[in-house]
């Protein structure tokens, strides 16, 4: 376990706990306080009054399907074929290495809505994903009801 101490945390809750903690275990905050005590916890970090956020989404962007890095041969945004293209979807062209999703998660980004068709009337099928992962099937969200069933 991982104690972040001494934050000034922004809560969901429209709240701000000043000097608070936040208890890290597996990857995952599994709690925010003012003060929080555990036996298990192995590092202790001060960081001095820095600012938390709860994770930013962008509602609608391209993310992953420029691939910025590449070039034209990497772009899967837009099909021109025809102006109404329905059958496209974002998770057929994302590419997760793309360095605009590391880009993404420095700016705090850690969920977005990325999908393909600025240039077309109908262009295609989003995807909500997370901007962490190098396997497009696990960064997808889904509904809990949702995660046994491929179709879904």
């Amino acid at each position: 376990m991982i104690l972040l101490k001494n934050l000034k945390i922004f809560t969901m809750e429209n709240s701000i706990i000043d000097k608070g903690c936040i208890l890290i275990e597996n990857g995952k905050i599994i709690e925010i306080s003012k003060s929080i005590e555990n036996e298990n916890i192995e590092n202790i970090y001060d960081l001095n009054g820095m600012i938390v956020t709860p994770g930013l989404i962008d509602a609608h962007c391209h993310l992953g399907l420029f691939e910025d890095a590449i070039g034209f041969e990497g772009t899967d945004v837009n099909e021109k074929s025809n102006p109404i293209m329905p059958e496209l979807r974002a998770i057929d062209g994302i590419n997760p290495m793309d360095r605009t999703f590391t880009e993404a998660i420095s700016g705090g980004v850690t969920t977005v809505s990325t999908g393909p068709g600025s240039a077309n009337v109908i262009g295609g099928q989003f995807a909500i994903i997370k901007t962490y992962g190098n396997c497009i099937d696990k960064m997808i969200v889904r509904e809990p009801s949702a995660v046994n069933n491929p179709l879904a």
